[in-house]
């Protein structure tokens, strides 16, 4: 007799060696872009306070230019692969997370993102206090279905999985995962800032896809 698990959603993660070089680049130009209170919070989205850069594609360009940021996700996300992959990092933005905010359930293939939709979706986590802050909650796309199932008793199933991150890691997870963020209790000089992006996948080993 055993037991098979079919089909795993695969997340993977690592942590930025050099975090503390790209806080150094881009948390003064984060802060000052949050204060100047331009960045509204997109049409559709239930949480109100939260501050983000989503809507703001020419001002997330400004952001990454002459820093190290690019470089570095792209170093670290080709190592989440085991085959040869070329991928395009598209819609970058940074979340701003003061005390209280939280951002609602949702993926990243909705309607309010960009052009067709992406493959993979990152997060990395540039300023992040685990004694104050949440991580990401990912959501089983499937959790109707097993809630009907004998696995919720068999298994001591869970639809909700926390994640464990602290300061540098740098997450990939399937754009169609659903994922929120509880509210946290991040202080004034301790904020919450994560820089979220989305992958392309043109080519992994043999198999190469047009957009």
């Amino acid at each position: 007799m055993y037991a098979k698990a079919l089909f795993p959603i695969h997340i993977f993660q690592n942590n930025i060696k050099i975090n503390h070089i790209l806080k150094d680049e881009l948390l003064k130009k984060i802060e000052d872009m949050h204060q100047s209170g331009k960045m509204k919070v997109p049409e559709g989205w239930l949480t109100h306070e939260l501050g983000t850069s989503f809507s703001y594609r020419d001002e997330n360009i400004s952001l990454f230019e002459g820093t190290q940021t690019l470089e570095v996700y792209y170093d670290y996300v080709s190592k989440f692969f085991d085959l040869e992959t070329e991928f395009q990092i598209h819609d970058m933005w940074w979340n701003y997370y003061s005390n209280g905010e939280w951002q609602e359930e949702h993926s990243h293939v909705g309607k309010n993102f960009f052009g067709s939709p992406p493959s993979f979706s990152c997060v990395h986590f540039l300023k992040f206090n685990p004694e104050i802050h949440e991580p990401l909650t990912f959501v089983d796309p499937n959790e109707h279905i097993r809630y009907s199932s004998l696995d919720m008793g068999f298994t001591g199933y869970d639809s909700r999985y926390k994640l464990n991150v602290r300061e540098g890691d740098i997450v990939m997870f399937p754009s169609y995962l659903t994922h929120y963020v509880r509210p946290g209790n991040p202080t004034p000089e301790y904020p919450r800032i994560t820089i979220a992006f989305n992958l392309k996948i043109q080519k992994y080993g043999n198999l190469s896809r047009n957009y």
